[in-house]
C-alpha cells in the first residue's frame, strides 16, 4: 500500500500515513484470504490494522468490519473507536459516526461497522451481515469457532472489486488455537521462523479438520475426488516486534526497559515474540516424559479402559462442551504403563452407553471397565445403569467415585510419566491427548478441557491399586523328593 499523504489548513503541513517498516508494509500489501499480523507488544498491529482499510474507503460499496470480543474493547476510552476516529477523519474530513448504527460512513458511501463477538451465540447479530473485508483485532481472545463464522460471512455481491477477505491481529498464546494454526511458522523454541514471515500457504477444512498444504495444486491433487471440491483458501503470517514499530521506539524509548522488566514468561512473548513459554511447572505434565512406541507388548497382564462420562453435543448457548472420553490402560510384567487407545466423542446421554457398549465388545471381554460416579443421587443411578447394562452383556465393569479434585487422580500418572514408567502407543488420538494433558495445569480455563486428564488418571490409579498374583502350581507333596538323600 502506497503512502497516503494528508494536506492540512497550510499546504507546506503535510502528514504520511502509511507503512513505517517492512513488517507493516508486509501486512498492508498482504493478497491472502486469512492475513495474521502477530508478535509482541508494541508492534502497532492494531493501528496497522486500521490503516489496512485505507486502500478501499473511496469504493462507494465498500463494506468493512472491525471486531473485537467486547463492546467496551470497542468503544471503551483509548480504544479502537477514538483511534479510528482519529485516523479516519484525517483521510476523510467528512467521515461520519453513526452511533446508533455504530458505523462510520465515509464520504463516498463506503462503510466501515464495529461489532463485538462475545459467545458464539451472538452470531445471530452476524446473519445478514455483508463485508469484504474484517479486521478481527486481538484474535485471541476468541475462540476458533467464533473466527471461522466471521470468515464464513466474507461476501458483499455489491463490490466485486474488493476481494473478501479477513485480519488477525495477536499476541502469542501457547495455549490458544492460532498456536496450531501457525505451526509451519514456528520452530520448536517458539520463536517466529523469520525466513518464513509473509510466505502464503494453503488450507482448507473438512470435518473440524484443517489441511495444509504449499500450493492449491497440492492440496487438491491430494484431496479432491469425485465427491468432494475443497474450498481453499491462503493464509499469511507475518510476525513483528516493537523494533519494527520505529515510531514508538522513537517516541517512548522506554518502553522497551519496560518490557524488559516484566516476568520471563511475559518478557519472551511480549518482547521477543515467542509463542511456546509459559511458566515453568504451570502444567503437571510433559509429552517429553513419555516414550512414543510403535505397538504394546504382548506380555501385559492387565487392561483396563476408564471412562471420563459427558452427555452434552455443541449448541449455540455451549459451543465447545466436555467430552467422553475412554482411555484404554494396560501394565506389564516389568512395571511399564502403555496408553494403548484413546475414544473421544461428544454425544447425547442417551448414545453415550451405546458408543461405550461398541468400544467394549472392540477392546475384549479381558479389559475392566471403569464407570465414574458423581456423587450426587442421579450419577449414581446412571453410572450404576451402565455398569449393570454391561455386565448383562457379559462384560466385567465397577463404578469409581469422582470425590477427589482432579489433581489428586492424576498426580500419580504424572510421577510415572516423568520416571519414564509410562508408554503412549502411535495412533491418530495421540495428538489430542498429549496436547491436553500437557495443558492441564489444574484450572478450568474457558475452551479447555479435562477430559482425557480424569480418564488416563483413572485408568493408572485403578492398574496401580490392582495387585497381580503371579500364577503357580501346587507342588504334589505324595511323590518323593529327587533332591533328597
Amino acid at each position: 500500500m502506497d503512502a497516503l499523504t494528508i494536506t492540512g489548513k497550510a499546504m507546506s503541513e503535510k502528514e504520511i500515513i502509511g507503512a513505517r517498516s517492512v513488517k507493516q508494509h508486509m501486512f498492508l500489501t498482504s493478497d491472502a484470504d486469512v492475513t495474521c499480523f502477530g508478535g509482541a507488544a508494541g508492534a502497532s498491529k492494531s493501528y496497522s490494522g486500521l490503516m489496512s482499510f485505507l486502500p478501499y474507503i473511496k469504493i462507494k460499496t465498500f463494506r468493512g468490519v472491525i471486531t473485537r470480543r467486547t463492546t467496551p474493547m470497542l468503544k471503551g476510552s483509548g480504544g479502537l473507536l477514538d483511534v479510528a476516529s482519529s485516523l479516519f477523519s484525517k483521510v476523510d474530513p467528512k467521515v461520519r459516526w453513526k452511533s446508533q448504527e455504530s458505523k462510520f460512513v465515509f464520504s463516498s458511501g463506503a462503510e466501515i461497522h464495529l461489532k463485538h463477538y462475545e459467545h458464539l451465540k451472538n452470531k445471530d447479530n452476524w446473519q445478514g451481515t455483508q463485508m469484504n473485508y474484517c479486521l478481527v483485532d486481538e484474535a485471541t481472545n476468541y475462540e476458533e469457532e467464533q473466527v471461522l463464522y466471521i470468515m464464513s460471512r466474507l461476501r458483499n455481491p455489491n463490490c466485486p472489486q474488493v476481494k473478501p477477505k479477513i485480519a488477525l491481529t495477536c499476541n502469542p498464546d501457547k495455549n490458544h488455537f492460532l498456536r496450531k494454526w501457525l505451526d509451519w511458522w514456528i520452530d520448536e523454541d517458539g520463536f517466529p521462523i523469520e525466513e518464513r514471515c509473509g510466505v502464503k500457504r494453503y488450507f482448507f477444512r473438512k470435518d473440524n479438520q484443517f489441511y495444509w498444504g504449499d500450493t492449491k495444486e497440492q492440496l487438491i491433487e491430494e484431496h479432491q475426488t469425485a465427491l468432494f471440491n475443497p474450498s481453499i483458501m491462503s493464509f499469511c503470517f507475518i510476525n513483528a516486534t516493537i523494533k519494527d514499530n520505529p515510531t514508538l521506539m522513537a517516541a517512548q524509548p522506554e518502553y522497551v526497559g519496560w518490557l524488559e522488566s516484566l516476568g520471563r514468561v511475559e518478557k519472551n512473548r511480549l518482547l521477543y515474540g515467542n509463542w511456546d513459554c509459559d511458566e515453568e511447572g504451570s502444567g503437571y505434565w510433559k509429552r517429553d516424559w513419555c516414550e512414543i512406541v510403535d505397538k504394546p507388548p504382548l506380555n501385559t497382564t492387565k487392561k483396563v479402559r476408564a471412562w471420563d462420562l459427558a452427555g452434552t453435543v455443541p449448541s449455540e448457548m455451549n459451543p465447545n462442551p466436555d467430552w467422553t472420553v475412554g482411555t484404554l490402560m494396560s501394565k506389564d510384567n516389568y512395571g511399564n504403563y502403555y496408553v494403548e487407545d484413546v475414544v473421544r466423542f461428544r454425544a447425547r446421554h442417551g448414545e453415550v452407553y451405546q458408543r461405550v457398549l461398541e468400544t467394549a465388545r472392540e477392546d475384549g471381554d479381558d479389559v475392566m471397565i471403569i464407570v465414574p460416579q458423581d456423587p450426587n443421587a442421579a450419577g449414581k443411578a446412571y453410572a450404576s445403569t451402565i455398569v449393570r447394562d454391561l455386565a448383562e452383556q457379559g462384560f466385567y465393569a465397577k463404578t469409581k467415585a469422582t470425590n477427589q479434585s482432579k489433581v489428586t487422580r492424576f498426580a500419580p500418572f504424572c510421577a510415572a510419566s516423568e520416571a519414564g514408567s509410562i508408554k503412549i502407543v502411535s495412533g491418530e488420538w495421540n495428538e489430542c491427548f498429549i496436547d491436553e494433558l500437557e495443558g492441564f495445569d489444574g484450572s478450568r480455563k474457558r475452551g479447555k478441557h479435562d477430559d482425557s486428564v480424569d480418564s488416563c488418571g483413572d485408568s493408572f490409579m485403578y492398574l496401580c491399586s490392582t495387585i497381580q498374583i503371579p500364577t503357580f502350581s501346587i507342588p504334589d507333596m505324595t511323590t518323593t523328593n529327587s533332591f533328597s538323600f
